[in-house]
């Protein structure tokens, strides 16, 4: 008896172990593309060089928004490239894109507010030259997702900067950095919501990930 028990513990162990790469496998499968780089050539190759961290924002990319597959490829680099230009977590910024855009590249506000990170055409003039936008022609660039981009995650980095807090810095970027200036120097309310908003879904975002990673190596 003891050895028929024995055998079955070790049959079960076995199962126990297959189901966990099976749902590894699951989660992988649900978090990335199909064909990351379907028709696109001679980015098929990138798979193999890009490292994992590109590869994660275009997982997100790819099932939040309708981008072809080169365009996704490219604002993942974009938007990894620039968040750690300035020390910003990347799964931020696509936090602040989906409460901003819901992902769409021509999205445009009733305050003309325009693209993925609906920058104002006023802000990007100002931040243009200091972010080094080398084509900047213009609001019409705004639409550009990589320009609209670097220019956002440059300017949320700059609130951040000047204001010391980052639900501050994104409490800026909504609001506006004079506005808010305004309301903390007459010590009136101070509008949190869409701070807390992106930092939800921020916390969501992290929380898929880190899912994604423990099911990989279970």
């Amino acid at each position: 008896m003891p050895g028929k028990i024995s055998k079955f513990a070790r049959t079960l162990k076995i199962l126990a172990h297959g189901l966990s790469i099976a749902l590894a496998s699951f989660f992988l499968l649900a978090l990335a593309p199909t064909d990351p780089f379907g028709e696109a050539g001679g980015r098929r190759d990138q798979i193999h060089e890009a490292d994992a961290a590109t590869i994660k924002i275009y997982s997100f990319l790819s099932r939040k928004g309708s981008f072809d597959h080169d365009s996704a490829w490219s604002i993942s680099e974009a938007i990894l490239e620039e968040s750690k230009k300035q020390s910003l977590d990347p799964l931020l910024i696509l936090a602040v894109i989906e409460v901003e855009s819901r992902f769409r590249p021509t999205a445009v506000s009733a305050r003309g507010a325009r693209g993925l990170m609906q920058i104002r055409p006023d802000v990007a003039a100002a931040l243009a030259d200091a972010a080094d936008i080398e084509n900047w022609a213009g609001k019409n660039s705004l639409d550009d997702p990589v320009i609209n981009i670097r220019l956002g995650i440059f300017y949320l980095s700059q609130l951040k900067q000047s204001f010391k807090d980052l639900k501050l810095a994104l409490t800026a970027y909504n609001l506006g950095p004079t506005a808010l200036k305004s309301r903390m120097e007459e010590q009136g309310p101070i509008p949190f919501d869409y701070a807390r908003k992106v930092l939800s879904i921020h916390r969501i975002y992290k929380n898929q990930h880190s899912q994604m990673q423990k099911s990989m190596q279970a």
